[in-house]
């Protein structure tokens, strides 16, 4: 890429400065001189090995073995010399239709050069229209061997000032008439016999013969290209000559074909350069256009025009809206019509949490019932390789499966059928030897969809990913960004076309109020089936609707979503057998690490806990930490069977038994300490359970120091209030944050009222993290006046901790 563009680049300042460009501003005289050898190339053949193309042209006299095709020495000769070792079939038949399809214009009285334009503008891409000149010209063309031969009688040539434009229009027709020669050959070879074939192929040949005549004429004129506008231009062009025979299938064959079509275009281009020294820099700088920038656009213009043909586009929202603290927005996003709006993402606390919330229970109820899908949210953490870990502390892709499928579990055990679905976030984009890393998406999907039929699935990366991600849930989230990057640059396109147009989702974030129709319909032309836009921004884009929600609404067409359905097991596969040789490796609190031998014949490994599963594994893997156990010597028997390709169950391995560690005090959180050092201070506890939310809540100066912090100062109210127990409050009081360490963020309070959870982010503050020990180093410069007094609590799948440390200072 970096290579192309530095060609690009570079032959852009050679056409801008008119550096080496053909001279067409010399005087009518000079020209008309030098006549049909103005810019005449040599007519020694050239070996051709790849399928292309070589040209060929000048006066008669100087044209051997051709000289005998025309009346005169000053007659020019042209001929496109042809490899035909990969189609040699296709190639000479449309080196006879070429030849046949000129013969019948010209007996309706077209000149020869006519031809040629009509040939670049069947399809008309659009991009740059040059100034007409009027230049016509008539002549023979026949068919020589492998080549087309083209000759232009020195009497059609005589006009003064005629010859700068003749050459101009000359070598534009032959790299036409190269290209749809080639083109037509090749795609009518790599695509299967049908009779949709063919306009496809006349269609994306057309459209790439006629998008090379324009930029040709662009570069000519020394106007700089875009790769990436052209190509989508040459997208819509495509889609709009083939639509009436091709539907759908363009697409899938586009994606088959266009980086053969593009490449020999390409080549061609680079072969006339050679010959036409004159025309080297122009004809260099069209052909590094056709890169896989303008190839990428081509097929993403292509995708979102089907999508928005044959499944339209609805909304699809990331709810991450607090319903306690926000009814009316719910009620407003569970109002929308669903065929508008047909997907909202339920997320609790970074996941289900540890128990059922009222709140949600009633939002996700009438969701549901409303007609529109609740996705629960389940994070993936890309699976360990980016050093996220679990809440175990694990990086191994096991454990995050096993974690995984124990909150798909959770969502379902706590709010029961009204969960259509799961949202997988933080999704790796990477294939991994053998495809390992897709294959561990699929198998999560697949656990979802075998225990809840139906589920709709999501993998949100967030970004492109290859074709190996095809299959690894139903709908990809393929976008997830600001709107300056969608629209303004940074953009990254599949280069795959999914077989179902509605797969992918996109995502926009700050954007105008003025902008939303131009960002959805941006969106559909980018292949998104699934689309949210809001003008709210980072750190949480989603914590409330768009102000515009009724104009995205009414911006997007509508449809319906599509739900694949679970694998079917393979017929006649070998019986597993069972795995041997189960120990537990370390037991704590909340967990049990496993290790065992695998079975013969498995495909997935069935982890059981009190006789209720609790992990499906992929086959390769043996080893497991099983987390969800309830601390406090409670015992469990867990045993592992092995699954194989036809859905047959072994019998199960040994047995083993669990007894977990019980808590020190009851405590959950624990050791909670204050440091300070040179510029800094440092906060530790011990959290003892697995929790989505680890917190230090840290207090400023007591109100006889501050009153601002502590009182109500105008509109202002500088603190956040935990919910401490009653007991919590007579022992310490109340407490104010107004500082606080969410995870990896240091923020700062940001609330305008009692109860208002607003906080604006201050440091990027990742904790160190030790066994159970978490422990965040913080530059004093970012806390202010903050007192050594703090509440560390732990929330969601443990149970809600405050624990208070330090001098409050109130007294």
């Amino acid at each position: 890429m970096g290579g192309v563009l530095v060609t690009l680049v570079a032959s852009l300042s050679m056409v801008v400065a008119g550096v080496a460009l053909p001279d067409l501003s010399q005087s009518a005289a000079a020209a008309d001189a030098a006549g049909c050898s103005l810019y005449a190339t040599s007519f020694t053949t050239q070996s051709l090995a790849d399928g292309g193309a070589d040209v060929r042209a000048g006066c008669a006299s100087d044209s051997g073995n051709y000289r005998s095709l025309a009346n005169s020495d000053d007659d020019v000769v042209a001929a496109i010399d042809f490899d035909v070792s990969q189609y040699p079939d296709a190639v000479h038949e449309k080196m006879a239709q070429e030849v046949t399809d000129a013969h019948a214009d010209q007996a309706k009285g077209y000149a020869l050069s006519e031809f040629f334009d009509q040939q670049a503008h069947a399809v008309t891409v659009g991009y740059y229209t040059p100034a007409a000149d009027g230049t016509t010209y008539d002549g023979t063309i026949q068919v020589v061997g492998d080549s087309l031969v083209i000759v232009v009688p020195a009497a059609e040539l005589g006009a003064t000032g005629f010859w700068s434009g003749f050459w101009k229009k000359l070598v534009t027709g032959l790299a036409v008439a190269a290209i749809t020669v080639l083109g037509t050959a090749a795609c009518l070879t790599l695509l299967p016999t049908a009779p949709i074939v063919t306009p496809i192929c006349a269609a994306l040949v057309g459209g790439l013969a006629g998008g090379v005549s324009e930029i040709i004429s662009a570069a000519l004129d020394k106007k700089p290209i875009d790769a990436e506008v052209w190509g989508a231009a040459l997208g819509t062009a495509i889609w709009g000559a083939a639509l009436g025979a091709a539907g759908g299938t363009l697409v899938t064959y586009a994606t088959e074909t266009g980086a053969a079509l593009m490449t020999g275009a390409q080549e061609t281009l680079k072969r006339l350069a050679i010959r036409f020294v004159n025309w080297a820099n122009p004809l260099n700088y069209v052909a590094s256009v056709l890169n896989g920038d303008a190839l990428a656009a081509m097929l993403a213009r292509l995708r979102g025009l089907q999508a928005g043909a044959s499944g339209g586009q609805i909304i699809a929202d990331p709810s991450y809206i607090n319903p306690a603290g926000d009814p009316s927005t719910w009620n407003t996003l569970i109002g929308s019509p669903s065929d508008k709006v047909g997907i909202a993402v339920a997320n609790v606390l970074n996941g289900p949490g540890s128990e059922p919330v009222a709140a949600w229970t009633d939002v996700i109820d009438r969701t549901h019932a409303s007609g529109k899908r609740v996705l629960g949210y389940v994070d993936t953490g890309y699976l360990g390789q980016t050093g996220l870990t679990t809440r175990l502390g694990s990086t191994a892709v096991a454990d995050w499966v096993a974690q995984i499928e124990e909150d798909i579990n959770a969502w379902y055990a706590m709010y029961g059928s009204s969960v259509d679905g799961i949202f997988f976030d933080d999704g790796f984009n990477a294939c991994g030897a053998g495809n390992e890393f897709p294959a561990v998406y699929e198998a999560v999907n697949q656990y979802e969809k075998v225990h809840h039929p139906g589920a709709m699935t999501v993998l949100n990366p967030g970004t492109v990913v290859p074709r190996c991600y095809e299959d690894s849930a139903d709908i990809l989230l393929t976008f997830e960004g600001s709107y300056d990057t969608y629209e303004n640059g940074g953009y990254q396109a599949l280069d795959w076309t999914p077989a179902d147009p509605r797969k992918i989702w996109h995502i926009i974030f700050g954007v105008p109020a003025d902008k939303v129709s131009l960002v959805d319909a941006t969106s559909r032309t980018r292949g998104a089936g699934y689309v949210y836009v809001t003008d709210d921004v980072l750190t949480n884009p989603y914590d409330t609707l768009p102000s515009y929600w009724s104009a995205e609404e009414a911006a997007v067409p509508g449809g319906t979503s599509a739900v694949a359905a679970r694998e079917p097991d393979v017929a006649g596969a070998a019986l597993p057998s069972a795995p041997s040789g189960l120990t537990v490796t370390r037991s704590d609190y909340s967990s049990a690490s496993l290790s065992w031998t695998a079975g013969a014949n498995a495909t997935a490994h069935l982890v059981y806990v009190n006789g209720q599963l609790a992990a499906s594994l992929p086959a390769s893997m043996t080893q497991v930490t099983i987390g969800g156990l309830t601390p406090g010597g409670s015992s469990y028997t867990l045993y592992v069977v092995a699954q194989g390709a036809g859905g047959d169950i072994s019998g199960p391995s040994n047995s083993v038994g669990v007894t977990t560690l019980t808590l020190p005090g009851g405590q959950t959180v624990t050791n909670v300490r204050i440091t300070r050092g040179a510029g800094t201070i440092t906060y530790s506890a011990d959290f003892l359970v697995p929790y989505s939310f680890h917190r230090v809540e840290i207090s400023p100066p007591g109100p006889g120091d501050d009153q601002l912090y502590w009182w109500p100062n105008g509109n202002t109210e500088s603190c956040w209030f935990p919910g401490l127990t009653a007991q919590q409050l007579e022992d310490h009081g109340n407490f104010c944050a107004h500082w606080l360490i969410e995870n990896s963020t240091l923020l700062v309070y940001a609330g305008t009222s009692v109860g208002d959870w607003t906080w604006n982010a201050v440091a990027y503050i990742p904790p160190t993290v030790n066994g159970y020990t978490y422990s965040w180093t913080v530059p004093t410069a970012d806390l202010g006046d903050a007192v050594d007094y703090v509440d560390v609590q732990g929330e969601g799948y443990g149970p809600l901790t405050n624990v208070i440390a330090g001098t409050n200072p109130v007294g």
